[in-house]
């Protein structure tokens, strides 16, 4: 049997071997389910207390005391300890029975992974390319990494009868276009010196970077500004900005970019592509569970 499982089910069902004392006026309080209206929406008082329970929980502390919990949420530790057993009764939280700690239980993964399913990338994106491509007038692209390549899945034409257009499922290399410098500057710092070991930069055009330093001076203002330009690097005759798409841990899962040809791509349309395409991404990612920092 799985340890993780066993252990789990050892801290289940009447495996508290004690239960702290418990004032009665406490007691009385914690029990009671106080329904009250706030905001314009029911809000029950236990319910609120076992979501600010689970959420004392990170990948910097994944377990913790009764004692601990206590302090984090600011409850009793009699009314901590209730809402524990509850919450371990029913695999939300596990107890390890050596150490009397606590920590988030599989009933999660299993919801969390429902959830996952609902937020598939395609249908999440779709929507606020389309706003910006009706926007624009221009090409909006969604691309992903796969590799050491960057590969478009997705695209939304242009509305110009000129305009530029992507192939899907080609592979090209993350050093060359904005979309695929968005994805690299995504990796950590160590995964990009990885690639830099093993790929070699090489001239696809004129403006195509060939240079380590250069590559990495380009890494850093992406991560400053937020976004990647790209003029003629990988494909001659237009312009591109790019963005990154983030999921709830903060980490680039894909980009979105927006293709313009050079004839259009002044300096008044390049700044309205900018706005549009980092507002987009930035909507986006807060529906893939990500949280900007404050």
């Amino acid at each position: 049997m799985d340890e993780t499982v066993s252990g789990r089910r050892r801290g289940g069902r009447g495996s508290h071997a004690a239960t702290p004392s418990e004032d009665t006026n406490e007691a009385s309080a914690s029990a009671t389910e106080e329904a009250t209206k706030k905001g314009g929406a029911y809000s029950i008082t236990v319910l609120n207390r076992a979501v600010e329970i689970m959420g004392v929980f990170s990948s910097g502390q994944p377990s913790r005391g009764l004692k601990d919990i206590s302090k984090a949420t600011g409850l009793p530790k009699s009314t901590v300890f209730r809402i524990l057993s509850t919450l371990v009764e029913h695999e939300f939280c596990e107890m390890d029975p050596n150490t009397g700690e606590y920590s988030l239980g599989f009933a999660l993964v299993r919801l969390a992974d429902i959830r996952r399913r609902q937020a598939n990338l395609h249908a999440l994106a779709a929507p606020v390319m389309r706003d910006i491509r009706n926007a624009l007038n221009e090409t909006i692209v969604l691309s992903v990494r796969s590799g050491d390549t960057r590969v478009h899945i997705d695209s939304l034409e242009g509305l110009h009868p000129m305009r530029r257009s992507a192939d899907l499922g080609v592979h090209s290399p993350l050093y060359a276009g904005a979309s695929s410098k968005v994805l690299l500057a995504g990796l950590d710092d160590a995964e990009i010196e990885d690639y830099l070991a093993r790929v070699e930069l090489q001239q696809i055009q004129e403006n195509t970077i060939t240079r380590r330093e250069d590559l990495l001076k380009e890494i850093a203002l992406i991560r400053e500004l937020g976004y990647a330009e790209s003029r003629g690097e990988l494909i001659a005759g237009g312009g591109a900005i790019a963005v990154p798409i983030k999921n709830y841990e903060g980490r680039t899962v894909a980009a979105i970019d927006v293709l313009t040809p050079a004839y259009r791509y002044t300096p008044e349309h390049r700044e309205r592509c900018i706005g549009l395409m980092l507002h987009g991404a930035r909507q986006i990612s807060e529906r893939l569970g990500y949280k900007p920092p404050a």
